[in-house]
């Protein structure tokens, strides 16, 4: 039901970067050296595993694109068989936030599509359905209180063929029937209907556990759910937020034309706001020495941008590296820099991955979850922020401003953090440590992917204990303060204020804090 050649879509954007390297005006269709030069552009940016391949056939890059096209972001075209980048694939390829792209696509996805209608894929024309949306309203259904992936694997993805509030009603009433009955809730041909001739019903079941990961991934765009190994809910700050979601995009009918992939792919991948496609595509010149110049160093750029805050320009020491990792003429790749490299697209980007690591189970995300906190902290919010963590009892980031510090903990789990007791007695012993020296010490805080309900009252009991206020704040909330301090709307110096709340920190808070500065 979905491609899913990458589990996530953090990588996408350099996808996509990628694809507007290589694939400019040429035919695609059977073209096997164009599909092996996609690869090994993937393979180049780390976005595809180096030495994977089952073939010389470019199998691995059709795999990829076919995500791409997927999602909307590139079409073939029927009269010329060149692969071209949709409006939307455009803008992110060329370094538009890609939170909010990628969200709109996600929203937009359906079935039919020339994706769910090719030969290879083949989605049942009983499904007539934005997969999300409709998930979406199920977990705005009181009386399911969230979903867990078997629930999504087991009936929704089977049984989801509409997304209308009573489709969403309709197979809330079948998981609410396998949450009593368990799998004896399920068809008796359950196999047959729904697999595959070699499919046993633990097979199916891992299959389909696969693809409902998968969507619950893609689901994590919209920022409305909160996500832990068990269940995934919209909090109850973020209702209204939901709501609207689903308001914006069932306003219109869903995309006719699903036969017609140019026609479909050209509708289908507009970005937020614009309402045509109007290019003469027939017209389009060919590719130039600095265009593809600038195409090369675009995407080495948005690697980059996954774990480095990039945020100083193109300085010389940048275009060194770019030098170094292109094979460019410095000349020319100092000229392309000014137009890749800046500020509002690299701090997207930036984040765009970082608020994956919270639910990267690798042994470096932890690590790597705090390190680019303090980076954040630097040069979004442009405080001083020192890890030191690694020199033993100590929080993992002391941050200090004009006349003041306050201490960070980051915590990178995929679940809802409690402020376990393990933590509590931590961070008594941190601001103890802290509380003496040369400024005073206003705030302790937790960061986290998604808060517990009863976290926020053990936040307010411990700043009691300790004679000092602090916060817990999970990752929509921890992601709007960054863009409002990338705006210029907060700052540093509003840190203190907002990280000293005692309670939890959550989205709605943060308008009628920042207004009442």
């Amino acid at each position: 039901m979905f491609s899913r050649p990458q589990r996530k879509l953090y990588r996408l954007p350099q996808t996509v970067a990628a694809l507007y390297e290589v694939a400019h005006r040429e035919e695609w269709g059977g073209a096997r050296e164009l599909h092996v030069a996609f690869e090994e552009v993937l393979e180049r940016e780390l976005i595809k595993r180096p030495g994977e391949r089952r073939d010389g056939s470019g199998s691995g890059g059709r795999t990829h694109a076919a995500l791409v096209r997927s999602l909307g972001f590139a079409f073939v075209r029927e009269r010329t068989n060149s692969l071209e980048l949709t409006l939307a694939g455009q803008a992110l390829a060329e370094g538009a936030p890609p939170r909010e792209l990628i969200r709109h696509q996600v929203l937009r996805f359906q079935f039919p599509s020339p994706y769910s209608v090719g030969r290879n894929v083949d989605i049942s024309p009983r499904f007539k359905v934005r997969p999300f949306i409709l998930i979406l309203r199920m977990l705005l259904l009181g009386e399911l209180g969230g979903l867990t992936q078997e629930e999504i694997a087991l009936r929704v993805l089977v049984h989801g063929t509409g997304d209308a509030p009573k489709d969403a009603t309709r197979v809330a009433k079948l998981v609410l029937d396998y949450r009593a009955r368990g799998i004896d809730a399920l068809e008796p041909d359950f196999v047959s209907r729904f697999g595959g001739q070699r499919d046993t019903f633990d097979s199916l079941r891992s299959k389909l556990n696969d693809i409902a990961n998968t969507a619950l991934n893609w689901l994590e765009y919209s920022d409305v759910i909160e996500r832990n190994r068990d269940v995934v809910s919209i909090p109850e700050s973020l209702v209204g937020a939901a709501s609207a979601l689903i308001d914006v995009y069932t306003r219109e009918n869903p995309i006719r034309d699903s036969d017609q992939e140019e026609t479909f792919q050209r509708r289908y991948g507009l970005p937020p706001g614009v309402r045509k496609d109007t290019r003469d595509l027939a017209r389009s010149r060919a590719l130039t020495e600095l265009e593809h110049a600038r195409r090369r160093v675009n995407t080495v750029v948005m690697g980059w941008a996954r774990s480095e805050l990039l945020v100083e320009g193109a300085t010389p020491e940048i275009i060194d590296r770019l030098v170094e990792a292109t094979g460019l003429e410095r000349a020319m790749v100092a000229r392309v820099a000014q137009q890749v490299l800046g500020r509002d697209r690299t701090v997207d980007q930036f984040l765009s991955t970082y608020a994956n690591l919270v639910h990267d189970e690798s042994p470096r995300a932890a690590k790597l979850f705090e390190e680019s906190t303090a980076n954040i902290l630097k040069a979004v919010f442009r405080v001083d922020a020192k890890l030191v963590g690694s020199q033993g009892r100590e929080p993992d980031v002391v941050v200090s401003g004009d006349g003041w510090r306050g201490i960070v903990d980051t915590k990178a789990y995929s679940g809802e953090y409690t402020l376990p007791s393990g933590h509590d007695r931590a961070m008594r012993e941190y601001v103890e440590n802290y509380r003496a020296g040369d400024s005073p010490l206003r705030f302790w805080a937790f960061i986290c992917g998604a808060v517990a309900r009863g976290a926020s009252a053990k936040v307010h009991f411990l700043g009691k204990q300790v004679g000092l206020a602090g916060t817990v704040v999970g990752m929509v909330a921890w992601l709007q303060m960054i863009k409002l301090a990338e705006a210029g709307v907060i700052g540093g110096s509003d840190l203190p204020r907002l990280f000293s709340i005692g309670r939890e920190l959550t989205l709605e808070d943060l308008p009628t804090l920042v207004a009442g500065g």
